[in-house]
């Protein structure tokens, strides 16, 4: 399964990140990094043993956030 995890660099989000990829889901995250840094994506696939795929932008921003669903085909 293919699923959008918001603000998946941050405390919570980073322990979601692992277990989901653990789990042999597919994850991308879309975080703006006001409250995280870029190098824990480094840590959750080392954690993981698997890769995420990375959006920068704030979830306001509709447009990118409508190409990410597009693209990416996330699952409901």
């Amino acid at each position: 399964m293919k699923i959008l995890l918001t603000g998946g660099l941050g405390y919570i989000g980073s322990h979601v990140a692992v277990e989901l990829l653990k789990g042999g889901h597919d994850v991308v995250v879309v975080d703006n990094l006001s409250n995280s840094k870029i190098e824990v994506k480094g840590k959750i696939e080392q954690l993981a043993g698997k890769k995420l795929e990375l959006f920068v932008f704030d979830m306001l921003e509709e447009k990118k956030l409508r190409k990410v669903f597009k693209k990416r085909k996330i699952d409901n």
